[in-house]
């Protein structure tokens, strides 16, 4: 009879290990099926809310979805979760909002270019009565919409004091800009930045703006435009850059070039990378957005949207990393 007990108990296992793979297999087609690195939170909440993040990989996107995701789970909610990257990153934000619409999710969480479509989408979802945190203040013209994220009128003023730090004892500190997004004079936020550093200049800052080119895609990137500025600026002092790539390609570019001593960088969304060049003098300081925050305070902003009254504009604190307080840094 030994034999037949181990032929049941053989057979069992088999059986055991046949099921699990197959769920497995469904559970991967399942994944698939959504693409573009998407991913379901599958957390059993009354609420289900979609997260669509065209995020160039930024520290600020990551950090920010990381907030979205843990205030899901304090909220009870299911957070459905889009990373989208170029190539044709428009047209999948688009359709992603489209699809979220459809299904009638409870709220929206969605970061895209300000393209014609993109508005028309959330404007759509909007009018269909589903509550949406826009990644992007010029987005918020509608009802049912919010923004919530860095103030960059105050962003601007911050970043004039702290080049003018960075330019030392310079009577007069020549600064370059380096803005990322849409071209200069179309993006609000970049244009809402550049008001609040040039009021802080009126101030009294001793700050001569040389320049504010853009990086509006990958083919130009921050290392061509900092080439760039070294050699039509030279006598440049500082370079002000607007997200973590762009603060470590121009820093890496000024170490290429031997510049080290004579150009400094003032960033944004610090990064433990980042230190190493604030130790040899490249960064001056950084301004931290607090993308985690931010995440997490959008996912408050649309669990409440339908109880409580609340502005449309959220800002979220920033915080300067130097030298100083580089250390205490997670």
């Amino acid at each position: 009879m030994k034999w037949l007990y181990k032929t049941v108990l053989i057979l069992l296992i088999f059986a055991v290990a046949s099921s699990a793979g197959f769920i497995l297999y469904l559970f991967d087609k399942i994944n698939s099926a959504y693409g573009d690195k998407a991913a379901y939170d599958l957390g059993r909440g009354f609420k289900h809310f979609s997260l669509i993040l065209n995020s160039g990989d930024e520290k600020y996107w990551q950090d920010f979805k990381e907030g979205v995701i843990e205030a899901g789970k304090a909220y009870n909610t299911a957070i459905e979760v889009h990373l989208i990257s170029e190539p044709e990153s428009n047209i999948k934000t688009v359709e992603y909002i489209n699809i979220a619409n459809k299904s009638k999710v409870d709220g929206i969480i969605v970061n895209g270019d300000n393209t014609p479509e993109y508005l028309d989408a959330i404007l759509a979802a909007a009018k269909g009565g589903i509550n949406i945190v826009v990644g992007h203040v010029e987005s918020v013209d509608s009802s049912g919409l919010y923004y919530v994220g860095t103030n960059y009128y105050a962003y601007g003023q911050q970043a004039a004091r702290l080049i003018a730090r960075a330019g030392g004892d310079k009577k007069q500190v020549n600064a370059a800009v380096i803005l990322s997004g849409q071209e200069s004079g179309t993006d609000a936020q970049s244009n809402n930045m550049l008001n609040g550093l040039k009021k802080e200049i009126e101030g009294g800052k001793q700050i001569n703006v040389l320049c504010t080119p853009s990086r509006t895609n990958a083919l130009l990137g921050a290392e061509d435009l900092t080439k760039s500025i070294l050699y039509e600026y030279p006598d440049v002092d500082v370079i002000f850059c607007m997200n973590d790539k762009d603060t470590m390609a121009a820093a890496k570019e000024i170490v290429r070039r031997a510049r080290v001593g004579e150009v400094v960088i003032v960033g944004t969304d610090y990064t433990e990378e980042m230190k190493y060049y604030m130790d040899i003098g490249v960064i001056y300081g950084v301004i931290d957005r607090n993308g985690y925050s931010a995440g997490r305070k959008s996912v408050e902003v649309l669990s409440n949207a339908a109880n409580t009254f609340q502005t449309d504009c959220v800002y979220i604190e920033t915080e300067i990393v130097t030298t100083i307080n580089a250390d205490e840094q997670n």
